[in-house]
């Protein structure tokens, strides 16, 4: 069961989900894309590496990972619409440069 627009953006402003982030960018305080990059950025957005399209398990259990405002406002929106990001990922997360 998937839910609406507004219920999941209410869900990014609970204790919980403040939590979940707090631990995540504790844990992983540098930007994931970044590194791979070779760039150090602190992270300041904990990010569903999986889509969760509404799924409140995926959406309250991850996988997370931590990325800066510009890598999760850019690639990772361009990888999650089917579009080309500025650099490519291998699997294992290494950059493969255009």
């Amino acid at each position: 069961m998937t839910s609406s627009g507004a219920q999941l953006r209410d869900w990014y402003t609970t204790p919980r989900w403040r939590a979940i982030r707090k631990q995540q960018l504790q844990r992983e305080p540098l930007c994931a894309f970044c590194q791979a990059k070779g760039y150090v950025e602190v992270a300041t957005v904990c990010d569903h590496i999986q889509p969760h399209r509404g799924d409140p398990i995926k959406f309250w259990r991850g996988p997370f990972q931590s990325l800066c405002q510009t890598c999760h406002s850019s690639d990772k929106q361009r990888i999650e619409s089917g579009s080309v990001p500025r650099s490519t990922f291998t699997p294992d997360g290494r950059v493969v440069w255009d």
